[in-house]
């Protein structure tokens, strides 16, 4: 008798624990509905612009007046050549077009006298073209000796020193717009059947613990089907000024109002 009583009594104890789990996985269940967690997901702050800087000419460095973190606005001189080879190259090259111009026009007059022939003509004009089209590349490469910045940011980093003479394609130095910044979301697919862009979201940030207002700029073309996610960019409404790209965070959406 005492050996069915310790059964029942185990069972009974058993009975109990189990009903008191799958009450527990209840709550957990409408914890996750609430929205306070299932609809927050990381997220990752990225420039909308960054670049990388690089030689299109070889030549010797002589201007490099922003650093690593440096800000510049947009048409500031980021990188310059010594460029007194290129130059005088182009001097020769307007010399020469200058020259082959001269000769057609000429020719043309006499041409209007019958003291020409027009294959002659013809032949100037060609060569005329040819040195034209040699000044225009000379004057190409010129412009090419100063490097100016594409939009207002800051230097993420250089990897070259000034006087240093460099080949063509060498990496100089990388830039970002830090004053247009987005968020980069991964969330999970079903979320389309509610999220619209203009979604508005909140967004806390690790390094700092802002809470700053945005909303959803784009959302994916595709479905990622192993994950069944799909990445969204989001756009901040607030002020930026001390957000940096790479700072990471948490988005916090309230599907329960939608």
């Amino acid at each position: 008798m005492n050996v069915n009583v310790m059964n029942i009594q185990t069972l009974t104890l058993l009975l109990f624990i189990f009903t008191g789990i799958q009450a527990g996985y209840a709550e957990e269940d409408d914890f996750f509905s609430t929205g306070i967690v299932a609809d927050n997901v990381r997220g990752l702050i990225k420039p909308v612009d960054r670049a990388v800087i690089s030689s299109e000419i070889a030549a010797k460095i002589d201007e490099l007046p922003f650093k690593s973190g440096d800000r510049f606005k947009k048409g500031d001189v980021l990188v310059g050549f010594e460029c007194s080879f290129y130059r005088a190259d182009l001097a020769s090259a307007d010399a020469a077009y200058q020259s082959r111009k001269h000769i057609y026009e000429n020719n043309k007059e006499l041409l209007a006298l019958n003291a020409i022939s027009d294959i002659d003509v013809s032949i100037s004009k060609s060569e005329m073209q040819v040195a034209r089209a040699d000044r225009t590349m000379k004057a190409i490469r010129v412009n090419q000796c100063k490097i100016k910045a594409p939009y207002s940011g800051r230097v993420i980093e250089v990897a070259i020193n000034e006087h240093e003479t460099v080949p063509v394609d060498r990496e100089i130095l990388s830039i970002l717009n830090d004053r247009d910044l987005e968020i980069e979301l991964i969330v999970p697919s079903n979320w389309l059947n509610w999220l619209k862009v203009g979604e508005p979201f909140s967004f806390i940030i690790d390094e700092t613990g802002k809470i700053l207002d945005a909303k959803v700029a784009k959302i994916g073309a595709v479905v990622d089907p192993v994950s069944q996610t799909i990445k969204l960019t989001g756009k901040f409404d607030d002020d930026i000024e001390e957000v940096l790209s790479g700072m990471s965070g948490t988005a916090q959406f309230n599907k329960n109002n939608n």
